[in-house]
């Protein structure tokens, strides 16, 4: 399938409402203009995952439907959406800027994301980790290096990697937190009001979800040119 074809047809997207990865993809195809129809898995039915299996042999979800095509892994997803999509890609073209955003990203998913994610279960040992990763995410969005208002300056993936974890630490009554740190708190305002970067008036933050969707399972969708 070629970059481009079938753009104006609604991509099917399988996820968790409160699922960071689930939320990444949705915050992608926002920014990028993509249409998505959300639709919400019960990870604890066997129909249900033994059907996504059919599309991610290993279970693995989110799984992305594009007419004909399913693509499952997070970071397949969302370079699959960067290139269909509008706009700038979400990759820095400069080869150092690009290697930085795949680190923050890493952070994000691999020490960040995690950590959140066992504070809102009610692990409070998990502070620890959330607190450096906070202090760490403060220091670079205030290093003189980068040139921007962003992770590594202009707008990326580490931003969308980020961006999940960050509104489930507020949804969870950790927002000071964030409150706390000048340079993540000036991030965090702005990401909730930017508009789409391919040039449509839609703003992606508004496909995260609320406390009550992640209670019920309600996966939000994107609807830009529809």
């Amino acid at each position: 399938m070629a970059i481009g074809d079938h753009l104006s047809d609604v991509k099917v997207l399988w996820g968790v409402a409160g699922c960071a990865n689930t939320s990444k993809i949705l915050l992608t195809a926002a920014e990028k203009g993509v249409d998505i129809d959300g639709r919400s898995v019960d990870v604890n039915s066997d129909v249900e995952m033994n059907e996504l299996k059919k599309h991610s042999p290993f279970g693995s979800i989110p799984v992305l439907k594009d007419v004909d095509f399913y693509i499952y892994g997070t970071e397949a997803i969302m370079s699959y959406l960067d290139d269909k999509g509008f706009g700038n890609s979400l990759v820095p073209r400069n080869g150092v800027v690009r290697a930085v955003n795949y680190q923050w990203a890493h952070i994000a998913s691999s020490h960040f994301g995690p950590a959140v994610s066992k504070l809102a279960d009610g692990d409070d040992s998990a502070m620890e980790v959330v607190k450096q990763a906070l202090s760490a995410l403060e220091a670079q969005l205030n290093a003189r290096t980068k040139r921007g208002d962003y992770i590594v300056g202009e707008f990326s993936l580490a931003d969308i990697h980020w961006a999940p974890s960050i509104h489930a630490l507020c949804l969870h009554g950790h927002e000071s937190l964030v409150d706390s740190m000048p340079g993540v708190k000036a991030w965090w305002g702005n990401m909730k009001v930017r508009k789409s970067m391919s040039k449509e008036n839609y703003v992606a933050y508004t496909t995260l979800p609320s406390l009550d969707e992640i209670r019920s399972n309600k996966l939000r969708s994107v609807s830009i040119n529809v």
